[in-house]
Parts: C-alpha cells; sequence; structure tokens
C-alpha cells in the first residue's frame, strides 16, 4: 500500500502520495534554493518501504531519525531519472540518528549514478552518515565534487554528548559502501572512522579526561571508483571486527600533496582484509601507496596492484601490542611496480605500550608473512651498499636489522626484479603486469596460501589454476583444459629424467624431445639465479649455489617444464 511521505525543507513542507517506481512513499516539492531536511517523525513509513526522490536538481537532502529493521531496511532511491544535489553550504546527503538505511542509485536504469552530488559547501561531504548513525548500504551514487571528503562515515566524540564516547558503548556497524564513483575532492575519497585513538593514544580529551572515538564492525568499501583526489583515496579507521577493502580502482590521488595525506588506503586501528585493489598514481608525482597503521593480528593485504606509488607501496607500521602474539600480517600476491622507495616497509616498534617499559620495544617475535609479492624496480638501491641493507631491503625494507633478521624465514617466493620485460608479462608498457602465457617466468612458481584463504586472484579467477600459485596479483588461467592436465600429460608423453636431485655439484636433464633447450633456474625468494642455454644430457654445475630449494623451468619448442631442484 502506498503511504504518504511529509518532504521538509527548511521553511515549509509538501506532501504527496507515491506513484511511480514501486514507491511506497515519494518525496516531491523539494526546494532547489534551500536544504531540505526530511524528518522521520513527521512521515508514515514502515520497515522495509521504499521512499523515493523524484528526478530534478534540489539543495542537499537531510534525512533524521529513520530507522528500518535488520531484515527490512528503508530503501531511499532516485525515481524517473537522475537527481542531482547542487548544495553551496551543507553537505549533499545526510543521515544523523538513522539505522537499517539503504540509500541507492538504481531508481532509473539509463543511469548508472541514480544520484549526484555536483557541489557542497566548503568543507562539507558528498554523503555524510553521522550522528549516531549505523547498519548503512550506499550504492550508485556519483560525488563529483565536494568541498571535504566524498563519502563520510563516523561520529566523532564530543565533550558535550558522552554518548558519542567509546565507553559508553555507541558501535558503527554493517556499513556496506559499493559501487560508487567519487572525484574531484577537496579532501578525502571516503572517511570512515575517527582519527587516531585506537586504543591508548585518545587524540582527544575532556577537561584533562581522554575520550575515544567509537568502534567500527562489519565495514565493506568495494567495486567503487576513485579519481582525482585531494588528499587519501580511502581512510578506514577503528574497525575491530571484519574491516574489508576490495576491488577499488583508485587513480590521481592525494593531488594536493598533503604530507600524511596523500595515500591510497590509509587505514588504521583494527583487523582489515584489504585485496584486489587497483591504484595508479598517473606519474603525478604526489600519490603515495598505502598504508596500515596498528592493524592487528589477522589482517591480509593480497592481490592488490601499485603502480609507481610515491613513497613505498605498503607501509606497515605496528605501533601498539600486537593481539596475539604467535600472528602478525599476511602480504601476498601483491604487485607493485616502481615504488619511489621500498616495495614493503615494515615497522613494529611500539609507540604506544600497555606497559610503559615495552616503549620502542620491536616486537620481532611476532611472525609476519610475505610472500608470492610481485616487486618491480624499486627507488631504494641497497644493493652492494655498506649497511645491513642488502639487495632484498630495497623491495622489502624493514626499520631494524633485528626484525628483518627474525621474519627472514618467512619471506619467501617473491620475485623481486628490476627488469620486468623479461618476465613474459602482457603489456608492462599499458600496465598490465599479468601473465601473457603459461611460459611466463611468474607461473607456478609461487607458493600455495589457500590455508590463508587466498583462492582467487586480481580479477577473482581462481587460485591455483597450474600446479601452484602464480607470482602477483593474476594467476595465469588456462581455458579449456585445466594447466594442471595438460602438464600431468606431458609429463607422461615427454619425461624428462632430472638427476641427482637432491645434488651437491650438478645435475642433468635428458629428454629425446630436446636437444637445446631454455634454462631457467629461481630462488625461493623469486630471484632469477641462471638464464641460459642447456644440451640435453649435460651436467649442470651447481656446486657454488647456496644450499636450499629452487625452482627449475625449461622452455623447449612449446613446451614448459616445471621441477623442484634441492641443493644440500
Amino acid at each position: 500500500m502506498k503511504r504518504v511521505l511529509f518532504g521538509f525543507f527548511l521553511f515549509g513542507f509538501f506532501l504527496c502520495y507515491g506513484q511511480n517506481c514501486n514507491c511506497d512513499v515519494t518525496l516531491t516539492g523539494l526546494s532547489s534554493t534551500s536544504l531540505n531536511i526530511i524528518w522521520a517523525s513527521q512521515t508514515t513509513y514502515s520497515p522495509g518501504d521504499t521512499i523515493c526522490v523524484p528526478a530534478g536538481t534540489y539543495r542537499g537532502l537531510r534525512f533524521y531519525d529513520f530507522e528500518g529493521t535488520a531484515m527490512d531496511p528503508v530503501v531511499i532511491k532516485n525515481c524517473g531519472g537522475q537527481v542531482i544535489i547542487d548544495e553551496s553550504h551543507y553537505s549533499g546527503i545526510d543521515f544523523q540518528r538513522s539505522k537499517y538505511i539503504h540509500l541507492t542509485g538504481t531508481g532509473d536504469t539509463a543511469h548508472q549514478y541514480g544520484f549526484e552530488v555536483i557541489d557542497t559547501g566548503g568543507g562539507s561531504v558528498g554523503v555524510n552518515l553521522q550522528n549516531l548513525s549505523t547498519d548503512i548500504e550506499v550504492d550508485h551514487i556519483e560525488v563529483s565534487h565536494a568541498g571535504f571528503a566524498g563519502i563520510m562515515a563516523k561520529t566523532d566524540p564530543q565533550c558535550s554528548r558522552p554518548e558519542t564516547w567509546r565507553r559508553n558503548g555507541y558501535v558503527m556497524k554493517n556499513l556496506n559502501i559499493h559501487h560508487n564513483y567519487v572525484h574531484n575532492t577537496g579532501g578525502e575519497g571516503i572517511y570512515i572512522g575517527f582519527t587516531g585513538g585506537y586504543k591508548l593514544n585518545s587524540n582527544r580529551s575532556c577537561s584533562g579526561d581522554p575520550i575515544y572515538g567509537h568502534w567500527l564492525e562489519n565495514v565493506d568499501v568495494h567495486h567503487n571508483i576513485f579519481e582525482t583526489i585531494d588528499w587519501d583515496a580511502i581512510q578506514l579507521n577503528l574497525v575491530r571486527v571484519n574491516g574489508t577493502i576490495r576491488n577499488n580502482i583508485v587513480k590521481d590521488y592525494g593531488t594536493d600533496g598533503r604530507w600524511g595525506q596523500s595515500f591510497a588506503m590509509s587505514v588504521g586501528g583494527g583487523t582489515y582484509s584489504i585485496y584486489n585493489n587497483y591504484v595508479e598514481n598517473n606519474n603525478l608525482e604526489k600519490g603515495w601507496g598505502m598504508q596500515l597503521i596498528s592493524g592487528q593480528s589477522g589482517t591480509k593485504i593480497f592481490n592488490n596492484i601499485f603502480i609507481k606509488p610515491k613513497k613505498h607501496g605498503i607501509f606497515l607500521h605496528q605501533r601498539h601490542d600486537f593481539d596475539d602474539i604467535l600472528e602478525g600480517y599476511y602480504v601476498a600476491n601483491n604487485t607493485i611496480v616502481e615504488p619511489e622507495r621500498a616495495g614493503i616497509h615494515y615497522n613494529a616498534k611500539i609507540m604506544h605500550p600497555i606497559d610503559p617499559a615495552d616503549k620502542y620495544r620491536k616486537q620481532d617475535e611476532v611472525p609476519n608473512y610475505f610472500s608470492n609479492n610481485l616487486i618491480v624496480d624499486p627507488g631504494y638501491d641497497f644493493e652492494g651498499g655498506n649497511t645491513w641493507k642488502q639487495n632484498q631491503e630495497s623491495y622489502i625494507d624493514f626499520n631494524d636489522r633485528s626484525t628483518r633478521d627474525s621474519m627472514q624465514v618467512n619471506i619467501y617466493t617473491n620475485l623481486l626484479t628490476r627488469q620486468a620485460d623479461t618476465l613474459g608479462l602482457t603489456d608492462i608498457v599499458n600496465n598490465d603486469y599479468s601473465p601473457s602465457s603459461v611460459s611466463s617466468d611468474i607461473v607456478d612458481i609461487g607458493t600455495d596460501h589457500s590455508s590463508w584463504g587466498i583462492t582467487f586472484d586480481h580479477n577473482d579467477d581462481g587460485r591455483p589454476s597450474g600446479l601452484t600459485f602464480d607470482i602477483g596479483a593474476f594467476e595465469y588461467q588456462n581455458t579449456g583444459v585445466p594447466l594442471r592436465a595438460i602438464i600431468e600429460e606431458q609429463e607422461i608423453a615427454n619425461t624428462t629424467i632430472f638427476y641427482p636431485n637432491p645434488t651437491r655439484t650438478s645435475f642433468r636433464l635428458v629428454n629425446d624431445m630436446f636437444d637445446i633447450a631454455n634454462l631457467k633456474i629461481i630462488a625461493l625468494s623469486g630471484k632469477l639465479v641462471y638464464q641460459g642455454q642447456y644440451q640435453s644430457g649435460t651436467a649442470f654445475n651447481v656446486s657454488e649455489f647456496a644450499a636450499g630449494l629452487y625452482i627449475v623451468k625449461l622452455h623447449y619448442e612449446n613446451n614448459v617444464e616445471t621441477h623442484q631442484l634441492i641443493i644440500q
């Protein structure tokens, strides 16, 4: 049954009955000159109802006290075309004291983004979820200009409002921010959670009493596009349970060049999964990579692509005590190209300890894993220098030598190179770092991390596709017959005798199918230690190689073989 919606703007109201777009109620008579305020207390609606905003150009929309349920949220959508918000003083679309809301721009199939905020007041926000609001989904909204952030979700602690303090129990939960297009913002693209104040440094006090920003739980930021963002493209903080940033595209960010606020992703204080994001700096010489400040045990960063970021590709600093000394971070299968400094930088020196005696302790005992990453031509160049930092640290850098040494066992099957053009990649000129064929040097030389929950690649295709994981964000997908079956069939038909293996001095490869083949030997670190021609049956000397496990790749005619070599 269609219901009456009372639509209030700043100086009056207009009511009508919903008629189109499967609306339960329709808001009309909205002002194009004054802020529109819509009060739930003056609206006849029920949980699960759809409230429609007819196509047109209006000043800002501010919703107060609307409330659905977890099973039946209140849906607010455009109807009959695109809704344009042109606001000169306030935020574009604002929710206060509201929960179980779904704001969606899917009301007209002719428009991918059914709501577009084309202007806000200086320092104001495109879409603002504030004042103790929670449980909100926002999708298919375009914010083409905003004085400050494109989308913001948080309630900052205020001395005059104890209900906003963390200790009094408010938690912002179940935010689903997806399929939005945010560009040309004066501040962040998305800004979720109070900055700072994770556990021990509150960043705010009232009469000397430190107060903290509220926690968040179950936040999913995905499939959004960010372009021409003045500050951080994505800022997410204080998500103590299930923080996720995935499948976003970020280009031309940090355009103000503001120190410490120019990241593609700035993430802090909580537990996160950050994966399948594409970040391209577009040679603006301003946008930094990503930072994770005090992410907690179990945080995973995988399948991301960073193209030419300023500073480090991935910067990690655990400034608090890990909550589980048996588990740190998992950084796997990322592709990082030409970072200004290192591909990955890790620092676990405690700055905000529970026990003051622990200040500056390095937490070297907590295992962190760096595996299957493809890092290309970093700006750092420690090779052959006179410090403890050498070739590996140009790519994966550590704040302290003891930290590096303690993590060494967990740094494996990365490919660290200054020669991406030799790897058999698809089109590095146009930033396509996927393997071009099964013969690519990044195929089938990684470690299987299915046990970490990594079972897909940057394109959401299955991983592994072949014998084991590929290196970097992409997994080569063989169409038709699975790659594993092809290789097994090849091994049955054209068996190469590989002996002795293990070995201390040399090995031989014998196969009647080739006389001369191309041979590559790759260390588990991903470093190519040998490449050249090999004649079937001749002894290959490995006596000068360090003991350990190596990958041997043999290329002849249209065949590719991968073997494991153990040097004792």
